[in-house]
């Protein structure tokens, strides 16, 4: 089965940090982009896409779900982010239908890069115990087990039926559609869960013991390694911080100090290179690990699309520019898309992007994603 697996870090980049040189197919990497050398013929790299508003609040809101803030404050308009209309289309394939993890995140609506289809945000996960536990809950149960955790979750609604009845009495029409599509989401999912569950049988890893940004992050890519190759979800993300990035202190154990945001504002520098490479680093440590397990006549990374984005694009950082929109991409050989390639889109809309992810995650149903994503990028395919 196809996988899908976001990874958000804030601020942009810069481009003589990020931009590799050479050519579509032979290339150098970047000072940050270094640490994925040794995965690059697994590698779709891309820039040239452009976002519809600049600055971080429109682009926290278009970068996941394709509907650029109307209002200024980085939340959309509109849902559901491009991993949770996977998580909704692949629902029942597995016990979870998607796991929202996070390295230090920012709790703030305007930080939040998972929405559902109601366009309401799902809070990333920041403990990696907390998320362990989630898989652990829905993994080597008996028969028995499983059918009693379904039963304690059947209906939230019901339990709440008359609170619900007083409180939609006293909203307004606006308020009272959203409550209503939401309760609907709820109902839909409570329904998905008198489905009988089978359970899944995995060796899982012992449970991790963070104290620190990297072996946070470590754990938590863990996490998303050890949901994949059990089948407890096909679909994960990772933020890292907010729209600011992880804030003052985060990286003091990398020799690093100052927030992510005001580092970036300071200028392009070492401590700014410092800050992505390590990014990447984490990243490559999770693909490698994907890479390393088989599967079929290849590996969990061929399944699995692997996309890391940023809010802001290419450029000065103070010009908070989404004119050149740029992505690291590894896997997906078996969604059919290019590896080992880096590419400049020319102008290629970012609402596009996230058509043609859909299309290469098999939704070829969609006419749409987002505002106005309607055109595949045929360059992306192998």
């Amino acid at each position: 089965p196809l996988r899908f697996f976001l990874m958000f870090t804030g601020n942009g980049q810069d481009p003589s940090h990020w931009l590799p040189t050479g050519s579509q197919t032979s290339f150098t990497l970047s000072p940050v982009l270094e640490p994925l050398a040794p995965h690059q013929d697994k590698l779709l790299l891309v820039h040239g896409l452009v976002g519809e508003l600049k600055g971080h609040a429109g682009g926290m809101s278009e970068t996941t779900t394709g509907w650029p803030s109307t209002n200024g404050s980085g939340v959309p308009p509109a849902g559901p982010s491009i991993d949770q209309l996977l998580a909704e289309a692949w629902r029942g394939d597995t016990p979870l239908a998607s796991i929202e993890l996070g390295v230090m995140p920012a709790n703030a609506s305007s930080d939040q890069t998972s929405y559902s289809a109601s366009g309401f945000p799902l809070p990333a996960i920041g403990s990696p115990l907390g998320a362990f536990q989630r898989l652990v809950a829905v993994t080597n149960q008996s028969p028995e087990e499983a059918e009693k955790a379904r039963a304690l979750q059947a209906s939230v609604l019901d339990t709440v039926s008359a609170e619900l009845a007083s409180i939609n009495g006293k909203l307004g029409a606006d308020a009272r559609a959203l409550l209503d599509e939401h309760l609907t989401l709820v109902r839909e999912r409570e329904l998905a869960l008198k489905a009988p569950h089978v359970p899944i049988s995995c060796d899982l890893p012992d449970a991790p013991s963070a104290n620190g940004l990297a072996t946070t992050w470590q754990a938590q890519h863990d996490n998303v390694i050890t949901a994949f190759r059990c089948g407890v979800t096909r679909v994960a993300s990772l933020r890292a911080g907010g729209w600011g990035g992880i804030e003052s202190g985060g990286y003091d154990e990398i020799g690093i100090s100052g927030g992510h945001h005001s580092i970036a504002h300071s200028g392009p520098d070492a401590s700014l290179i410092g800050i992505n490479r390590f990014h990447a680093e984490q990243l490559a440590y999770l693909i490698g690990a994907l890479d390393a397990i088989e599967e079929g006549d290849g590996t969990a990374l061929d399944n699995t699309l692997v996309v890391w984005v940023n809010e802001l694009g290419l450029g000065p950082f103070n010009h908070h520019s989404r004119s050149d929109c740029h992505v690291v991409m590894a896997g997906g050989k078996n969604a059919g898309l290019e590896n080992g390639a880096f590419l400049d889109l020319g102008g290629a809309r970012w609402q596009d992007f996230l058509f043609t992810l859909t299309r290469a995650m098999g939704q070829t149903q969609l006419t749409k994603f987002g505002k106005n994503g309607t055109t595949v990028l045929d360059t992306l395919f192998a």
